[in-house]
């Protein structure tokens, strides 16, 4: 079986692409023009749920119909259950970031607060969301803290139609294909990634090493390699 991956090792390299998150918006953008969507845009990278290069991108781009679940903004979150607000409410706030670098800058988002209700899948633990319509038909779930969205189902549980949504955003690397790419929901799925290497970064070159030399490996080096050996 080594052996076998060995002399494929390239092909499997090549197996999946991660996008930067503004290259991943403009394809995104293309692919729904194209007749190719629902898209998926997974940021893979995201540890703490608090960052937002994508949803800078989606601002930036002025995508549109774009549902994005969720982001962590606890403090957003408490604002508004503890002022009372209710949906149809505007709403004005900075959203996540802060975490550390790798959650990037706070987003400010204004809008109109759609819902405020309890979290559809057992990971929310029985905390509130909300959700924020902005833009052109874009919708932000936030939430108190990371959390993956891995079906669809969670999403429209929170009383949101698949019919209003060109482009999903959500925070996952792998656990959300099951129910978004083997279903065949999602015509197109991108990987995405913040524009520096952070933790779990694929970029292995970008880290520092103290007790080994990278180039011994594949594909940084040309290592040699002895079947059953």
């Amino acid at each position: 079986m080594a052996d076998w991956i060995w002399r494929r090792r390239q092909a499997l390299l090549d197996t999946v692409k991660i996008y930067k998150a503004k290259e991943a918006v403009a394809l995104a953008r293309e692919a729904v023009a194209g007749g190719k969507g629902p898209v998926v845009l997974a940021d893979y990278s995201d540890r703490s749920g608090y960052a937002t290069w994508l949803l800078q991108e989606i601002v930036a781009q002025k995508l549109e119909r774009t549902l994005i679940a969720t982001i962590a903004s606890p403090e957003a979150v408490r604002s508004v259950i503890e002022s009372g607000a209710k949906p149809g409410d505007a709403f004005d706030a900075e959203i996540g970031g802060l975490f550390d670098e790798s959650a990037g800058a706070p987003v400010r988002i204004s809008g109109t607060l759609r819902s405020v209700g309890p979290a559809t899948t057992a990971r929310g633990h029985g905390k509130d969301w909300i959700c924020v319509e902005f833009g052109k038909g874009n919708v932000l779930v936030l939430s108190p803290y990371l959390v993956q969205i891995v079906e669809p189902a969670e999403l429209w549980q929170l009383g949101l139609e698949p019919r209003d949504f060109d482009v999903i955003a959500i925070k996952s690397r792998v656990h959300f294909r099951r129910g978004f790419d083997d279903s065949g929901f999602a015509p197109t799925i991108l990987l995405v990634e913040p524009p520096e290497p952070f933790m779990g970064t694929v970029h292995l070159d970008a880290l520092a090493y103290k007790h080994l030399t990278l180039a011994d490996y594949y594909p940084y080096g040309s290592p040699s390699f002895a079947a059953g050996g």
